[in-house]
């Protein structure tokens, strides 16, 4: 079995170090090893027992923690190796990034290295963001925006410190964004084993069926979108509402058509040609006629479309395919154009364009 991977990030001083100190504390955490840039990031001094191997150490936990030191792949594999050689049932690996770190390289390792996915798979993207001070820097830093994109979970910390109009003005926000996270508040990392303990990746979905997610939600193939906020009034809006939807937004689709391989290559060449480095991430739950098992969880980064995880079973109630994509200024109009790409079943049709693609699709004049 694979061991799961958790990549913890979000903006300096945000609280990860908080929060993963009182995952460690936990007895639940047994079986996790630590992956962090310094050893001086997660109170060191407090928690080592013994050094157990050249950069790895012993926490009193009965954790493993290692420090970041030549590439990813070398660090994992070998905290892994320490791991089995101790005797060590390793379960769980926490990636801690630095404040100012752009997650996307990090996911590009763990879902495209195929010596790390034999190994372990991505669970979930953690991401803490300073109820005190998220807002002001959702709308003055641009690493902050990226780390929230890329989340599956999104701890808005120090809460007893920041004024509650503020907490839930910034819950506005990252639900604006990236509706598809699951948000928690916390208090000195009193939710930690809550955090630690969720299932990502596919299984996320279940908790977004029946279109529950704020999300801008576009049904079917046929190109007609439906925007899930027609009735929200923009004058109502805050101005760091404005600021922040400039830079981040997330689009998301229910298909209610046939999908094929042939389709998504179709599609992803569109989209990554249009859209490039700004559409930051992509994740789908799709039933493609042609594969075996039909089901499968995609996920994309930046301009890279890592290998589907094919599914034993479909993992949510809701049995219509589905698709999100977070990215900088992504237009849902366009998007949802594309989408009809997804139908084409003849392998090495690449449309550059939209005009290239509607002369692939027949119109309904031209049907038999």
């Amino acid at each position: 079995m694979r061991i799961d991977c958790d990549l913890l990030t979000g903006f300096l001083g945000s609280g990860k170090t908080t929060l993963l100190n009182a995952w460690l504390r936990a007895p639940e955490s047994a079986g996790t090893a630590v992956v962090v840039n310094e050893v001086g990031d997660i109170g060191i001094d407090q928690l080592v027992l013994a050094e157990v191997a050249e950069n790895v150490l012993l926490l009193e936990s009965g954790c493993l923690c290692c420090t970041l030191s030549g590439s990813l792949r070398e660090t994992l594999l070998n905290v892994v190796a320490v791991a089995r050689a101790n005797g060590t049932a390793l379960t769980r690996i926490v990636i801690e990034t630095t404040g100012l770190a752009e997650p996307l390289p990090i996911l590009h390792s763990l879902l495209g290295d195929k010596l790390l996915t034999e190994t372990m798979r991505l669970n979930q993207v953690i991401v803490t963001v300073d109820g005190a001070q998220g807002l002001r820097q959702l709308r003055t830093q641009p690493e902050s925006v990226r780390q929230l994109a890329a989340a599956e979970v999104v701890v808005i910390t120090k809460t007893d410190l920041a004024d509650k109009v503020e907490v839930e003005a910034l819950k506005h926000a990252i639900a604006g964004a990236n509706p598809l996270a699951h948000v928690l508040t916390c208090t000195s990392g009193d939710e930690a084993v809550a955090v630690f303990t969720q299932q990502g990746g596919a299984r996320q979905w279940d908790a977004v069926r029946d279109g529950s997610a704020s999300a801008q939600v576009l049904t079917g193939l046929d190109r007609k979108a439906h925007d899930a906020h027609d009735d929200h009034d923009p004058n109502n809006d805050h101005d760091h509402d404005h600021a922040f939807h400039e830079r981040v937004s997330t689009v998301s689709f229910y298909l209610d058509g046939p999908i094929t391989w042939a389709g998504i290559a179709a599609w992803w060449h569109l989209v990554s040609r249009y859209y490039g480095d700004d559409l930051l991430r992509c994740k789908g739950l799709l039933r493609v006629e042609d594969a075996r098992p039909p089901q499968i969880f995609l996920q994309t980064v930046g301009r890279e479309f890592h290998r589907p995880e094919p599914l034993d079973h479909w993992p949510s109630d809701d049995q219509r395919s589905r698709l999100v994509c977070i990215g900088v200024g992504i237009d849902r109009s366009w998007l949802a154009h594309s989408l009809a790409a997804l139908r084409l079943d003849e392998p090495g049709l690449l449309p550059p364009d939209l005009a290239a693609l509607d002369s692939l699709i027949p119109q309904p004049s031209e049907s038999r």
